[in-house]
């Protein structure tokens, strides 16, 4: 372990001490028993390093350097200045649920209409009202040695989200998690998300990240969703942070046979990101489908970490990943696809397809099968290039210039993802968002 390291984890404790001194009582009940348990593994493993097979191509000094304190609880003058719908405009009826620097804001929080069966909470609420769903909605999938985050989400973690679809339960507008960050210098927050979707059920979930100002603060999320019988769960991840940011994610979902879960990732901002997504299709017929696109610019670093986990048999899954990189930027791919001995009929597909619009701009891509059944169909590739030639001449030579050439191609390599987002105003505001990076993209390039 290195010095630097060894620092950085004392740090950790100290800090974990002074949380335990605030929790006024707390530090005796059974959830904090959980707490003290995550943080010893976290102690025990220590912080990953580039010699990590799983982190060779991320440096995580940026985290490491900064003693990150718990973000403090924003002021009234701050929160009265937050229109939080023009974060998401256009999304009407629906539920959503705002935390400012980790923090649940009720004021600016809309509780959306009433859908028999549904249930959308913050986390600290539902575990002191249903403790019993929320450990039901708990993957019990656990990667901390290979991933430590997740440990220290579990030792700081106090609020969060949580949302229970009953049997049966159709909510048809999206539910909104809004998680916005102040911008405050060397603050963290650690918040959690846990779904729980029965049998039957159908849910979207509308996952944004964003900034009110420059900062460089840390959020380190988890989120853990239980997909029932023929029970179809989408979720759709936001990330447009401050440029200064850091970002670590950790997903998790287990999916029950018949059930379908997705999850679609649109990133734009944060100086260093790390996304891992665990799915495990434990029941013949489940489905997952994991779509992603990223568009750094600048010295941003996004990784994407993911599994997918078959463990029964006639269990299909689909995942295509797309990066537009520029400037300096460097993106990282890792998708390992598990296919268990016993996991007959499989039908998984993954792709990783990158487009460089600079000499400097790097990705380092790993698509991953580990196959240990012999009658399935399984295909895994990744492309690296850029921008056609012939395409560009052809858009050039009528008079297109290359800046607005350069955009309209490179939004037509990422347009693809944008198929599998049903909600029109949600598709809109994506679209609209993609076109504003590029932009930006090719007046640099």
């Amino acid at each position: 372990m290195t010095m630097k390291n060894e620092h950085a984890l004392s740090t950790v404790r100290k800090r974990f001490e002074e949380f335990e001194q605030g929790l006024n009582g707390g530090a005796a009940t059974p959830r904090h028993a959980q707490r003290k348990s995550a943080i010893a593994r976290f102690l025990e493993r220590g912080f990953p390093t580039m010699r990590d097979e799983e982190w060779r191509y991320t440096n995580i000094n940026a985290i490491l350097e900064t003693d990150f304190a718990p973000a403090s609880v924003p002021t009234a003058e701050t929160l009265s200045a937050i229109d939080a719908a023009g974060f998401l405009p256009g999304l009407k009826d629906m539920h959503r649920l705002v935390f400012v620097d980790g923090h649940y804001v009720e004021a600016l929080s809309v509780p959306g209409p009433t859908v028999p069966g549904l249930a959308v909470l913050p986390l600290s609420v539902a575990i002191e009202e249903q403790p019993d769903l929320v450990q039901r909605s708990n993957t019990g999938i656990d990667d901390s040695a290979e991933n430590p985050f997740a440990s220290l989400n579990a030792a700081f973690a106090q609020e969060g989200a949580f949302i229970h679809a009953a049997a049966g339960t159709v909510c048809e507008t999206p539910i909104h998690l809004l998680f916005l960050s102040t911008g405050g210098s060397a603050a963290s927050a650690h918040p959690r998300i846990h779904i729980l979707a029965e049998d039957h059920a159908e849910l979207s979930i509308i996952e944004q990240h964003a900034a009110l100002g420059e900062g460089n603060y840390f959020r380190n999320i988890v989120t853990e969703a239980v997909v029932g019988t023929e029970t179809h769960v989408r979720v759709y991840k936001i990330q447009d942070e401050a440029e200064d940011a850091r970002h670590v994610a950790s997903a998790y979902a287990r999916v029950a046979g018949r059930g379908e879960f997705q999850n679609h990732y649109f990133g734009f901002g944060s100086a260093l990101l790390r996304n891992n997504l665990h799915t495990v299709l434990e029941d013949e017929y489940a489905e997952c489908r994991i779509n992603g696109v990223f568009i750094p610019h600048g010295s941003q670093h996004m990784d994407h970490h993911t599994v997918i986990d078959h463990a029964s048999a006639n269990c299909n899954s689909h995942e295509l990943y797309k990066g537009i990189l520029n400037d300096s930027a460097r993106g990282v791919f890792s998708g390992r696809i598990i296919v268990r001995k016993d996991s007959q009929k499989t039908d998984a597909k993954q792709s990783n397809n990158n487009l460089l619009l600079s000499d400097n701009a790097q990705i380092d891509t790993k698509p991953q099968l580990e196959i240990w059944a012999d009658d399935v169909k399984c295909t895994h590739g990744a492309t690296i290039g850029r921008i056609d030639e012939e395409a560009m001449f052809y858009l050039r030579s009528r008079g297109v210039p290359e800046a607005l050439a350069g955009n309209i191609l490179s939004y037509a390599f990422a347009s693809e993802l944008l198929s599998h987002v049903k909600t029109p105003a949600l598709h809109d505001y994506l679209d609209h968002a993609i076109h504003e990076r590029l932009e930006r993209s090719w007046k640099t390039s």
